[in-house]
């Protein structure tokens, strides 16, 4: 079983350890050379009297490193954190190279990516394919963006019965909104959602693997990423990583925490401006898993997905929505946690981003009253989803919300008024409708 540690508040970089280097102070000592003029008799003089001085320095400079070394032992580093908590062995003792490379297993498949490196040479099973013959295809036998993506194939709707409008015109004068190429953008990312989508039945195929297990480990990965402050960004993109990885490996009950740190390690990498430091991961794992572990784990996750970290994030799609509904602060706050809904519960695995996007904001405007709840707008910036291609996924979104609370760390993060208490309010509103019978598809287009 995974064992969730969340007894640590925040992370920080502690300083490695130092070796205690002192040179000699006869190294230090700049000796003179002696006049011309002196006698042979004063020349003897000085040098033993040099010689006094300097059996006197060697002595008190033993007695000050003695000192400073017991002071440096009396430090906690972090290369130290299993001794602390006791992680290391049974004894409390800290994990060797040796210990880890006997007692750890491998994520999954044949391969040994946790072991340690033998004179920094990479194995041929960790060896990474050179892209270069790829991109030079690629370049060589491009064509026309637009034929190439397909777009009709990713309409919702291929005959357009609704009237919208072009909310993109009053953006042409901001270069940072790329307005001109909003049509060539939006299609590639629905093309992009459907290649990177995970396997939705993988949660079955692995042996060891339950859904209680997935639950208690994204949500360890909710605080986790709570506590390094990162992007909502980074954590769905982890997310996306970990249901990929384990759709193509079978992954082992002891590695499951592992694979969620190497996952976040490598979405803060890719997402954020400044990530934390692979030190800070080992440290939030009270030592369970050591640095090189991590970057074990990482270098086999990229081999295993090939290097595809391209993933369409979600909060891309309700972003775009959000501009039908008119940057409306209230609902899209609301539709951040329905969103998130999405990507922390399972049976979810296998949607696509944009059809969750645009269900979370359908919810938000119901909760906050809004009328029509659908239009036009919001059909064409959702990407083409109208009220029937949603409902499914709506009708799963609420019976998460009236069920028992399973994801203890993200209902208290949307419970803060910094997020308007979203999760205190949509549970309330979900379990409102229910007792009282609602349909909150009736007249939504209305």
């Amino acid at each position: 079983m995974v064992q969730i540690m969340n007894d640590e508040n925040g992370y920080k970089v502690i300083r490695g350890k130092d070796e205690v280097q002192t040179s000699s102070s006869s190294e230090s000592l700049l000796l003179q050379p002696a006049a011309q003029s002196q006698s042979h008799s004063q020349i003897q003089q000085q040098t033993q009297n040099d010689a006094n001085d300097l059996k006197l320095n060697d002595a008190h400079e033993e007695r000050t490193n003695g000192a400073n070394k017991r002071k440096l032992q009396e430090r906690i580093y972090l290369g130290d954190i299993s001794s602390q908590y006791g992680a290391g062995s049974k004894t409390g003792q800290p994990q060797t190279s040796l210990d880890l490379q006997t007692k750890r297993k491998p994520l999954g498949g044949k391969s040994l990516p946790l072991q340690q490196r033998k004179n920094n040479v990479i194995t041929s099973d960790l060896a990474i394919p050179s892209r270069l013959p790829q991109k030079r295809q690629a370049t060589e036998s491009s064509t026309n963006l637009v034929e190439k993506l397909n777009v009709n194939d990713y309409k919702k709707s291929k005959v357009v019965d609704y009237e919208w409008d072009d909310l993109d015109e009053e953006d042409m004068d901001d270069p940072l909104m790329v307005s001109e190429y909003v049509n060539e953008i939006y299609p590639y990312l629905h093309e992009l959602e459907c290649k990177t989508l995970p396997d939705p039945q993988y949660i079955f195929k692995q042996r060891h693997l339950k859904p209680k297990m997935r639950s208690i480990l994204v949500d360890w990965l909710v605080e986790m990423h709570s506590r390094f402050r990162l992007l909502p960004e980074t954590f769905y993109l982890a997310i996306n990583i970990m249901d990929r990885f384990m759709s193509l490996e079978i992954v082992q009950i002891d590695k499951l925490q592992l694979l969620a740190t190497g996952s976040l390690f490598i979405a803060a990498k890719y997402e954020e401006v400044f990530s934390p430091s692979v030190k800070n991961y080992s440290y939030f794992t009270d030592g369970s898993f050591a640095e090189e572990e991590i970057l074990q784990a990482e270098k086999y996750i990229l081999t295993i997905l090939e290097f595809e970290l391209n993933y369409p994030n979600p909060m891309n799609f309700l972003r775009r929505i959000s501009k039908a509904d008119d940057y409306d602060v209230q609902t899209r706050t609301l539709g951040k946690y329905l969103l998130e809904v999405t990507v922390v519960d399972y049976k979810f695995i296998g949607m696509l981003p944009s059809l969750c996007a645009a269900s979370a904001m359908y919810i938000g405007r119901s909760i906050m009253g809004k009328f029509p709840l659908w239009n036009g707008n919001l059909i064409h910036y959702s990407g083409g989803y109208k009220v029937e291609d949603m409902k499914d996924c709506i009708n799963m979104i609420i019976q998460y919300l009236i069920s028992p609370v399973e994801h203890d760390e993200f209902f208290k993060k949307y419970s803060t008024k910094k997020f308007m208490k979203a999760s205190i309010l949509c549970r309330s509103w979900a379990k409102k409708i229910i007792a009282e019978k609602k349909d909150i598809f009736e007249n939504a287009n209305e």
